[in-house]
């Protein structure tokens, strides 16, 4: 397949943070491996921490970024110590991710969402697209047995913001794939 890089749609790949399992790892990497091979977009936090480690594979990227960013991002260490001794460590922590992360948002024109394990922090990030009017694509698995969420949640958001946010079940990793694409190709071109 042919790339477009004029029609890179800069994404924010989201899912359950600090606590993910593998089911959203997975997902995550899935995701951010389509808009790299596909380039009908880009993780803006991918291609960000690319710039930091521009030698390490891109799966191994994918993967690390799932993790805090405080264990690998490489400006941690001296903003940390830049940082008024006063504030306790969770407070540097969060004042230095959400920092970057906001950066993330920002620059992203849509957000592709793993709901399988949503938790406070993907619920506050999904209504900040929202307020942003920025489309969403959520994913959840269409195996009750393998929920740990209430879909009811996301699926409310669908129902009042049906132009911005796009809800859909799935049972493989393909299902995934190919509703990102075409959900991709049918957005309209990068800013």
């Amino acid at each position: 397949m042919q790339k477009d890089m004029n029609r890179a749609i800069p994404c924010y790949v989201g899912g359950k943070g600090m606590y993910a399992t593998a089911t959203t790892r997975e997902f995550k990497v899935a995701v951010i491996g389509l808009l790299e091979e596909s380039g009908l977009g880009y993780d803006t936090r991918y291609r960000y921490y690319r710039r930091q480690f521009p030698a390490m594979e891109p799966q191994q990227l994918a993967r690390m970024i799932c993790d805090p960013i405080e264990i690998f991002d490489r400006d941690w260490p001296n903003w940390r110590a830049a940082q008024a001794p006063s504030r306790g460590e969770a407070e540097l922590i969060t004042a230095f991710f959400l920092e970057r992360d906001a950066r993330f948002r920002d620059e992203a024109q849509a957000a592709i969402y793993c709901f399988d394990e949503a938790g406070f922090g993907s619920g506050v990030n999904v209504m900040r697209f929202i307020g942003a009017g920025k489309p969403i694509l959520g994913f959840y698995r269409r195996d009750p047995a393998e929920r740990r969420v209430n879909v009811g949640n996301f699926l409310q958001l669908h129902m009042d913001y049906p132009t911005l946010v796009t809800v859909r079940a799935y049972q493989t990793p393909d299902d995934i794939l190919s509703e990102a694409r075409r959900w991709l190709a049918a957005l309209p071109a990068p800013r």
